[in-house]
């Protein structure tokens, strides 16, 4: 027998009549009533702020009499029950699930009957606080021509967290979701959210956001012709060959600024009277701070008696 030919044959027609049993077996027991579990969703609310409720369950089962056609509703619009602890008297508390706190859509004709199980195990914390410092997890690569100045600013530099005490103790900083930027030419300013880790209820910072600045400067090369000087008890019995050197900072534009602003001579420290000639390696004699570099042109200068 060819089976495959059983089933596929005239596939259309066989497709369409079993939407229309389908169709009418829905019809007919639409509107037989009976009961129907229907999984509810669990929201708790703590007013007492000095805890934190770190598990409990998500749902239960509610029985529901109605016609099977609202009951087929609730599986569209689940229903949710709400427990609301005013007060907590421990780390664990057993604490009943009435039937009358189901809210579900009125307007189907079901009537909540019964709740699997009758009651829930909430677990508790003690809520704590503390100021901690805001690191941000900020990845930048600049367009060429451009550098990422470092640090990257964050506004305010900390923040306030609450939670369960198991997640503050301890803790010193927090740091931002990850954000990455690509290709900047101009400096970027972002409110982003902090990292707050979502496995753990409670769990909250104030400000929930900072302000992230990455800011960025352009490259530049500049030139600059120094004299070289000699200093010390035989800078006068001695002479430099050569007497000035070419300097070349290339770097960030305001780092260059300001080490530019510092390079007023090159110095070789002679301590005595020479008595023949030698080469000193130069140096430029200055702090250089970021990204930036120096290089001299000679990088050895000649120290000889002067005649």
């Amino acid at each position: 027998m060819n089976w495959r030919g059983l089933f596929l044959d005239n596939l259309g027609f066989k497709l369409s009549a079993l939407v229309v049993v389908v169709i009418l077996w829905v019809s007919v027991t639409a509107d037989e009533r009976q009961a129907q579990p229907v999984p509810t969703t669990v929201e708790v609310e703590v007013r007492d702020t000095a805890w934190v409720m770190v598990e409990g369950p998500e749902e239960v089962t509610t029985t529901f009499q109605g016609r099977n056609r609202d009951l087929l509703g609730l599986l569209m619009d689940r229903p949710v029950i709400r427990i609301e602890v005013d007060s907590v008297t421990g780390e664990e508390m057993r604490v009943p699930v009435p039937v009358d706190h189901v809210a579900y859509n009125r307007d189907l004709a079901v009537v909540p009957s019964f709740i699997n199980p009758g009651t829930v195990d909430l677990h508790f914390e003690r809520r704590r606080s503390a100021r901690v410092r805001v690191e941000p997890d900020v990845e930048a690569s600049p367009a060429a021509g451009y550098a990422v100045l470092q640090p990257v600013g964050v506004e305010p530099e900390s923040v306030t967290v609450r939670g369960p005490a198991s997640w503050i103790e301890g803790m010193t900083r927090i740091s931002t979701r990850s954000v990455k930027f690509e290709d900047l030419s101009n400096t970027v300013i972002r409110d982003i959210p902090l990292d707050l880790p979502t496995g753990i209820r409670g769990a909250e910072a104030e400000p929930s956001t900072v302000l992230v600045t990455v800011s960025l400067d352009s490259l530049v090369v500049r030139e600059y012709r120094v004299p070289v000087r000699l200093s010390g008890r035989g800078a006068d019995f001695a002479r430099v060959e050569p007497e000035s050197v070419t300097v070349s900072l290339r770097g960030v534009a305001a780092a260059v600024g300001q080490v530019a602003d510092s390079l007023t001579s090159i110095r070789i420290d002679v301590a005595s009277r020479p008595a023949r000639e030698y080469s000193v390696t130069l140096e430029p004699g200055i702090e250089v701070e970021g990204p930036i570099s120096v290089g001299l042109e000679p990088a050895t200068a000649t120290v000889s008696p002067r005649s």
